[in-house]
């Protein structure tokens, strides 16, 4: 028999019967204090697994947030160096637009200046060309005087020594048209000569060889 058994047996019916009860009481107690911890370490581990759900939504929300922040902010870069790119593009076409006006502005102005220069050249060259023309008459004409002063020789002496003199300033106003005409083969870009012309000198020596052939033709 065993030890349980005797000690069962040697018990008081009173005795054995409260002793039962709080064998029972205990394993009562036992059994629903491990149920309880058992629940609260279940609900401790769910409520950890919710905080860790909770962490990863946080973190989710978070990593969501940030990645349209970044995708904003770089959509933003682009369309600023997008916008960046049309206006240089567009200073530049309009600088290109202003330099070509400016060309055709300058190009017109070179072809009008040259077109006004090429007419004032043509103008100075028919009137230098008319004086030349005038001057090769006046010589013509100034020989012929010369021969006509020379064929009038009268035997008054003051007479004809005004007549000589008269026929010498003739050859020397002759003279000097023929240097004149010399000067008419050297001109500039614009029709003028060189050298300058001695308009004053001819007009003198004109005036000279008039007045003598109006004294000797007063004296006759």
């Amino acid at each position: 028999m065993s030890f349980h058994s005797v000690f069962w047996n040697h018990l008081p019916t009173g005795r054995l019967f409260t002793v039962r009860t709080l064998l029972l009481t205990t394993l009562v107690l036992g059994a629903c204090t491990t149920q309880a911890t058992r629940d609260a370490e279940l609900a401790a581990q769910e409520a950890a697994i919710l905080a860790e759900q909770q962490d990863a939504a946080r973190l989710e929300q978070e990593t969501a947030r940030r990645q349209a922040a970044l995708e904003r902010r770089r959509g933003e870069v682009v369309a600023a160096a997008q916008a960046r790119l049309q206006a240089r593009e567009q200073a530049t076409r309009e600088r290109q637009a202003a330099q070509a006006r400016a060309r055709e502005d300058a190009e017109r102005r070179a072809r009008e200046e040259a077109d006004r220069l090429e007419s004032v050249r043509i103008e100075v060259l028919a009137r230098v060309e008319a004086e030349r023309q005038e001057k090769l008459q006046r010589i013509a004409e100034l020989e012929q005087q010369i021969a006509g002063i020379e064929s009038t020789a009268t035997n008054d002496a003051a007479t004809n020594e005004i007549l000589l003199e008269a026929v010498a300033v003739a050859e020397q106003l002759v003279d000097a048209l023929t240097e004149e005409q010399l000067k008419y083969e050297n001109t500039d870009a614009d029709g003028n000569t060189v050298q300058p012309l001695s308009k004053e000198l001819i007009a003198e020596l004109e005036d000279m060889k008039n007045d003598l052939v109006r004294q000797a033709s007063s004296q006759q």
